[in-house]
């Protein structure tokens, strides 16, 4: 993501400069609020420019418009005051590191684990899940979800706000998920659906059956104006449908939160016991 930044702030940086709309350029523009979308391409003005400079040089200390990124990992890590991951698992268990942290789920409930993304050198779980919402972490033991996998790792999307961060999760999954099953759990919302599409990885939603959704969108829960302020979330998953890059599943999700101007949040789900379903995000290529 740095070198992504560094390239587009020494791209004339008195004038606007437009890109392809791709994952990495979605996840600088949601990260960094900053950008919009126009003619199908992420355009940056030179004050976007600008803010994203200082901005990623507050966060990390190098100025992407003069210095490059040091080689060696353990290097970078002092640049990374918020190098910090979110570790929970359905039993309990971490396997990190060629070892197993025991959480003890049973005696005490727990958010997590928080350890720094640099220091993890292996992962010895087959199944990632990526959590949107922190109220959410300490569920995964005792939520009963239809995941292959009783022993996978869950991992805190991150915020603004918390320990865990955003762009950590991120780097973990770029260096770890390649060869693992990652699944996203988030709200059933252009949002949600958006960090499915643009995480790492990522093959499989997580979220309500198709026979709940009607009962979702219907609930006394379900939230109109959560999906009134996303609307560049949903122009970006209309645009990939419209590509042919969805699985008909998946696509017809986003249709209906698009007819329905409504969503539902992974706290309700749980409060309400909605059954929930994996759902192929991406079309294979051939």
């Amino acid at each position: 993501m740095f070198q992504w930044v560094s390239a587009l702030v020494r791209d004339k940086p008195d004038q606007a400069t437009s890109r392809p709309i791709s994952p990495m350029g979605r996840q600088v523009q949601v990260r960094y609020d900053c950008g919009y979308i126009r003619n199908n391409r992420l355009v940056f003005n030179v004050d976007d420019k600008r803010r994203l400079r200082q901005q990623v040089k507050d966060e990390m200390g190098l100025d992407p418009f003069t210095e490059q990124l040091p080689a060696e990992r353990l290097e970078m890590a002092q640049y990374h005051a918020n190098d910090q991951l979110l570790f929970n698992s359905a039993d309990g268990i971490v396997r990190v590191n060629n070892a197993q942290i025991q959480l003890h789920p049973e005696s005490i409930k727990t958010v997590g684990l928080l350890c720094l993304n640099s220091s993890i050198n292996t992962v010895e779980h087959r199944t990632i899940v990526v959590v949107e919402n922190l109220a959410i972490m300490p569920l995964c033991h005792t939520w009963q979800l239809p995941l292959v996998d009783p022993h996978a790792l869950w991992v805190y999307r991150g915020d603004h706000k918390s320990g865990a961060k955003a762009k950590a999760c991120c780097d973990f999954l770029q260096r770890f998920g390649a060869d693992k099953t990652v699944i996203v759990f988030s709200d059933m919302d252009p949002k949600g659906l958006e960090i499915a599409l643009t995480v790492p990885h990522a093959q499989y939603w997580l979220g309500p059956e198709l026979s709940a959704w009607d009962g979702c969108f219907k609930s006394d829960s379900a939230n109109c104006s959560g999906y009134d302020v996303q609307s560049d979330a949903m122009a970006f998953l209309m645009k990939t449908r419209d590509e042919g890059l969805l699985t008909e599943p998946f696509g017809e999700l986003v249709l209906r939160i698009r007819k329905e101007r409504s969503s539902f949040r992974q706290e309700h789900v749980y409060a309400h016991n909605v059954n929930l379903s994996l759902f192929p995000i991406r079309q294979k290529i051939a």
